[in-house]
């Protein structure tokens, strides 16, 4: 797996305001996108992925040209900052998250589900039932 960059803001960034044209470094992340998505086994066997286009939203398979153009005309889905239909896998990615201090503190995926998980046992009185 190939680790993104710490922001994928480019992602939402697609056009200039008030003109028509995509943005130099949207072309360039569709680009960084395309090839993470080359190399997972999936596009190796059928040589097509999922359209991660905002229309689309990964529902949909086509050939590499076809998804260039999709998010070039539509951009990506909203919150796909994890690729995770493109071969990212969700705990391994970590997140900086703020607490209620203000402080920050770094977690991952992992981490925020056992959290989860502890507080609903805590609200429905079920600790120790998997």
């Amino acid at each position: 797996m190939t680790s993104f960059p710490s922001s994928r803001d480019w992602m939402y960034d697609r056009v200039y305001k008030g003109r028509r044209g995509l943005k130099p470094t949207f072309v360039a992340g569709v680009e960084e996108f395309i090839e993470i998505a080359y190399q997972q086994e999936s596009y190796v066997n059928e040589r097509q992925l999922k359209c991660p286009c905002i229309k689309c939203e990964c529902t949909r398979i086509f050939d590499v040209q076809t998804i260039k153009l999709h998010l070039y005309k539509h951009g990506f889905m909203p919150d796909y900052f994890i690729w995770i239909d493109h071969g990212e896998a969700i705990e391994n990615i970590s997140h900086h998250v703020d607490d209620a201090s203000g402080s920050g503190m770094h977690v991952t995926e992992g981490q925020t589900f056992n959290s989860m998980h502890e507080m609903l046992c805590d609200a429905l009185g079920q600790h120790g039932v998997i």
